[in-house]
């Protein structure tokens, strides 16, 4: 009986995303390949070392520790072995510019005598915050943070539930809708930074954020975010996943409805059955499938 082949996968960048794809192809299987262009893994989690001190480059908490514990048990591994998540109190620590300090912290007896430094009324308004970002976190974490949206119709079936949640309105305009002192609204709008966003113009659906970090709490990795990228590179070279650095994708071949080739910029074509890209949506369109190029033509 002739053996089955196995389903070949390249994975395009070394951040969180491509790592986590990668193990999880991986755990079902494929042989897999991650290319990166960078000298480490790691994307926008980066470590500057300095003097012999390291400082993280990008992301520096955790807040949905258990998607990293599941990487691990996909392959009887226990992340306790490896990394020290510590929960972090306060979470956040704001400064105003008039001396006074807010710390925002998952105890709700602290929240409540923090918020009553800045507004009495507040205290209520905070609760009513939290029960809208569950509604928000129901549908946009629960619901479609697993979701494909590979179709325009796929898209579109969401259009009541984005307008339910009131997703027109931006973070600040959904913060301000709650919280009435301006000092707490700065505070309970900074969100959005966490990932370059813009809280005056970011979508209301990063409010989730507010009830996710209750639900799980805020997490230092000991050792830094550079820690847990090692470990996550060390699981995959232990269960034979093939890293690749230094190598740059320039181009991405179509037959119309997938993804055959890619082409490094050192000239080399790769071969594969799948091909996932762990970059920006745009870049993926117009500089890698170059899209724009094709409808100009």
């Amino acid at each position: 009986m002739e053996k089955k082949r196995s389903v070949s996968t390249l994975v395009i960048g070394g951040g969180f995303g491509g790592i986590a794809v990668a193990l999880r192809c991986r755990a079902l299987g494929h042989e897999v390949t991650l290319v990166e262009r960078l000298t480490r893994l790691g994307g926008r989690a980066q470590v500057l070392e300095i003097d012999g001190f390291k400082h993280d480059m990008g992301p520096t908490v955790i807040t949905a520790p258990f998607l990293f514990r599941e990487l691990f048990e996909l392959f009887g591994e226990n992340l306790d072995d490896k990394l020290n998540f510590v929960a972090v109190s306060p979470w956040y620590r704001y400064v105003f510019h008039d001396g006074r300090e807010f710390n925002y912290t998952g105890n709700d007896i602290q929240m409540r005598d923090e918020i009553r430094k800045f507004s009495s009324a507040d205290v209520e308004n905070y609760k009513r915050l939290l029960s809208a970002s569950k509604q928000i976190f129901d549908v946009g974490f629960t619901k479609l943070a697993h979701a494909p949206f590979i179709t325009f119709w796929s898209m579109v079936k969401q259009i009541p539930n984005l307008i339910r949640l009131r997703a027109d309105r931006t973070v600040s305009q959904f913060v301000e809708a709650h919280i009435k002192n301006p000092f707490l609204q700065k505070a309970f709008s900074i969100h959005p930074l966490l990932v370059g966003g813009n809280p005056f113009s970011t979508t209301s659906i990063y409010s989730l954020i507010h009830y996710l970090e209750k639900k799980w709490g805020i997490f230092f990795c000991k050792g830094g975010t550079g820690k847990l990228v090692e470990e996550l590179t060390s699981l995959m070279e232990r269960n034979g996943i093939i890293i690749k650095y230094e190598t740059d994708i320039e181009r991405l071949e179509n037959d119309g409805r997938r993804v055959t080739s890619a082409y490094t910029k050192s000239g080399d074509k790769i071969n594969f059955d799948n091909v996932i890209c762990n970059a920006d949506p745009a870049v993926v369109y117009t500089e890698l499938l170059k899209l724009n190029k094709d409808r100009s033509m």
